[in-house]
């Protein structure tokens, strides 16, 4: 017997999925799960030891620029054919919108999804043969496994979910030892924190001894980290860009975490790395840090969580984000590291 699970995009969505994964194997250990997922982020489907082959898409790459928009037709007969060659007896969509929807349909079985009240974009839910309430005020993690366990038929295990990673052992030898990791990016403008808030906590953390390594995933992130770590003796850059099991193996070997909602703070987190978390425009109850030791401190700004990506309120955009005070941070990061 064989499923496909169909969850493309993003980081954090991606790793939401495993607990998820991690039940239906133990739970059904005869059935073959396959993923389909955007090409950028199948290396970190590949770290949970559960999955058996992974459909890698190109269709966000393919979106931009325009230009390659004449490729998207040839992908989509590419990836519907492989789809259809596997002759799958579940197909489920895990994310509940019209993006996943679709491909989805490419396997050429009936799809099952959220129901019309659940999934993030009700027209997606017209795609679905069998639609599946699941309640939309709780953690994202939870939505998940209640979904694939009504879709293939088993009671979702008691007590918190296991992402149950695999993740090789094996350290960089040019980073520091020990080490915190700083982790100053995110997707929306909004979750970004000003630097010079950032630099303040850097400081503080190596004026106790610590190193930092600062990880970045673009030229403009690589461009912030560089600024952060300025004169500050302990702060360290990452030499590259790092992504699967590579990157795994770095978050992992952290002694802590310190960061933004981002998909690196979902990878710590499934990684049981301790972390300190900040929280703005969004709300950690449906998509905060789901695990063990992990510590959230939310914006008291008082249109907190907004949910906008964007933000005029106040000069810089950075209205909840600005609301966390640092000293915040660094009692935070003493009460987590037991100094005084």
């Amino acid at each position: 017997m064989k499923i496909l699970i169909v969850k493309l995009t993003s980081f954090g969505d991606v790793i939401h999925t495993f607990p998820a994964i991690s039940d239906l194997r133990s739970q059904r250990p005869d059935i073959q799960i396959d993923w389909l997922v955007e090409d950028s982020f199948a290396p970190f489907v590949a770290l949970h030891p559960a999955i058996s082959t992974i459909h890698p898409a190109s269709f966000r790459r393919l979106r931009s620029p325009p230009s390659r928009w004449t490729r998207l037709p040839m992908e989509a007969i590419r990836l519907g054919r492989a789809l259809r060659a596997a002759r799958y007896d579940y197909v489920v969509d895990m994310q509940g919108l019209l993006k996943s929807a679709i491909p989805a349909l490419l396997a050429g079985r009936g799809v099952a999804g959220y129901d019309a009240d659940s999934a993030r974009e009700r027209a997606a839910s017209r795609l679905y043969r069998w639609g599946i309430p699941v309640p939309r005020a709780m953690h994202a993690v939870e939505r998940s496994r209640r979904l694939l366990a009504a879709a293939v038929g088993y009671t979702v295990p008691a007590g918190q979910g296991r992402y149950g990673l695999r993740v090789l052992d094996g350290r960089d030898s040019a980073l520091p030892k020990p080490y915190t990791i700083a982790m100053h990016a995110a997707s929306w403008e909004t979750k970004l924190w000003p630097e010079r808030n950032w630099r303040g906590v850097l400081e503080e953390i190596t004026a106790g001894g610590r190193s930092v390594v600062l990880p970045w995933g673009s030229p403009d992130e690589k461009a912030r980290a560089e600024r952060l770590a300025v004169d500050i003796d302990g702060v360290h850059v990452m030499r590259s860009m790092l992504s699967g099991a590579d990157l795994a193996r770095v978050v992992s070997g952290a002694e802590f975490a310190i960061g933004l909602d981002s998909g690196l703070m979902h990878l710590a987190t499934a990684l049981d790395v301790p972390g300190i978390w900040l929280f703005g425009p969004t709300d950690p109850g449906l998509t905060g840090p789901y695990g063990k030791d992990q510590t959230v401190l939310a914006s008291r700004y008082p249109e907190a969580p907004c949910r906008r990506r964007t933000c005029d309120r106040e000069p810089g955009g950075h209205c909840c984000m600005q609301a966390i005070d640092p000293y915040d941070v660094v009692d935070a990061i003493q009460a987590l590291t037991g100094q005084s």
